[in-house]
């Protein structure tokens, strides 16, 4: 269980490190407090649609034994170290004006926020899958009440971050460190915790 936890919370995090440089953005942008809530909601709304789809696509893989449900830990392992070599890695997709212009296009913040955060949901699922596939029911619950809990909190830090510009430069320097190292360790822990690294070494 304490696995779990602590796995979930990294996962979380790795998964949202860029999400950072969107919702500093946003808080920046946002005058008052509705505008503030109405953020909190929409990124609440997406993680609920990004965690039903990787349940939907985990739960595909019931019947499949564990050893090679497992292999899915090289999707986390190969992106770790596809960011961690590639030099030109950087998120361009997160440019201040590109972000502007997406909340500028719907009425409803609510629905610009969780439509943005949802289209840059690719690699959470990615991560997800493998990850969800690779936990038992109880364990799963508790993986999935964590990342719905975690996000006002991650929201709150955003919050913060974008008052503090050292801040948010710190974290744009380390990013290609973190995101990776969270990356390959999750991947190679589903690859262990499901047997499947033994199952290929065992091939050798």
């Amino acid at each position: 269980m304490l696995t779990t936890i602590l796995t979930s919370i990294a996962t979380f995090i790795a998964t949202g490190i860029d999400e950072i440089i969107v919702l500093t953005i946003i808080f920046v942008e946002v005058k008052n407090a509705k505008d503030v809530k109405d953020v909190y909601i929409g990124q609440q709304i997406s993680m609920i649609v990004l965690l039903l789809i990787s349940l939907l696509a985990a739960f595909g893989f019931a019947h499949i034994p564990s050893e090679y449900v497992g292999l899915l830990g090289i999707i986390p392992l190969a992106e770790g170290i596809r960011i961690l070599f590639d030099r030109n890695y950087e998120d361009d997709d997160y440019e201040e004006k590109d972000v502007l212009q997406r909340l500028k296009k719907y009425r409803s913040l609510i629905v610009s926020i969780a439509l943005i955060a949802i289209a840059g949901g690719a690699e959470e699922l990615s991560i997800y899958i493998p990850y969800f596939a690779s936990l038992d029911t109880t364990n799963l619950i508790v993986s999935v009440v964590i990342f719905n809990i975690l996000v006002p909190v991650w929201c709150t830090v955003c919050r913060k971050i974008s008052s503090l510009k050292h801040v948010q430069n710190t974290v744009e320097k380390y990013e290609k460190i973190l995101v990776p190292v969270v990356f390959i360790g999750l991947g190679i822990w589903v690859l262990i915790e499901n047997g499947t690294l033994d199952l290929i070494l065992n091939l050798f």
